[in-house]
């Protein structure tokens, strides 16, 4: 209601006290209750993933790799489903936390626990996820250095980085992935890299880490 009078407010104030008054309304936009999780989709079989939030299935868009984060109950089982069928053993994400849900191309779901230890918003912060069976997977820089090294499989590894644009190369082994185009980042960034099984070897891919805004039951 406070937020309804304020933007009411807002709209007879003058135009710069205006932008203020908008900016104080997205300072002060809903929070998500206590006890509450933030998980994201990979879908190692792109087809129709939903996730089930407040008993209304919302469908969850994923994009290049991973769906954006979206706020769920923590310490209660994620309902999903592909192309209207149940998964079985759905994951329950802990409270206060961040998880990737990789659902497998037999529709089996397996939780990731996305620690925020070491976070530096001076820096980017860059993550790997190694989603490659039987592979200790690798991440290295072409022809220069490692940046991960021995992620296992279904694991995750994330460090603070400079802000910078490189190229880089996924590894298993001897086997290594096409080069993949690290974006110009800024401090602040946080960004994703997935280790995936190709139809002749590792894939690398990458996007940017986002994260839906709460809006109360709508999510």
């Amino acid at each position: 209601m406070w937020i309804t009078r304020l933007v009411l407010f807002a709209m007879m104030l003058p135009a710069p006290m205006v932008v203020q008054a908008q900016e104080l309304t997205r300072l002060y936009a809903p929070r998500p209750p206590a006890g509450s999780a933030y998980v994201r989709i990979v879908d190692l079989d792109p087809t129709d993933i939903r996730l089930n939030v407040a008993g209304a299935k919302a469908p969850v868009m994923v994009g290049e790799v991973a769906s954006i984060y979206r706020v769920v109950k923590g310490g209660q089982p994620v309902d999903l489903s592909r192309n209207g069928s149940p998964l079985a053993d759905t994951p329950i994400p802990s409270a206060d936390t961040f998880s990737t849900i990789v659902i497998t191309r037999d529709g089996s779901p397996h939780l990731i626990s996305d620690s925020t230890d070491g976070r530096n918003d001076l820096k980017v912060q860059l993550r790997v996820y190694n989603l490659v069976t039987d592979c200790a997977g690798a991440v290295t820089v072409v022809d220069g250095p490692t940046v991960f090294a021995d992620v296992g499989t279904n694991k995750t590894l994330s460090r603070a980085i400079n802000p910078v644009e490189a190229r880089l190369e996924g590894r298993c082994g001897d086997k290594i992935s096409a080069p993949f185009q690290l974006p110009s980042l800024k401090a602040g960034d946080h960004f994703s890299l997935f280790l995936i099984e190709g139809a002749s070897g590792p894939e690398l891919r990458g996007q940017r880490d986002e994260t839906e805004p709460y809006r109360g039951t709508q999510n």
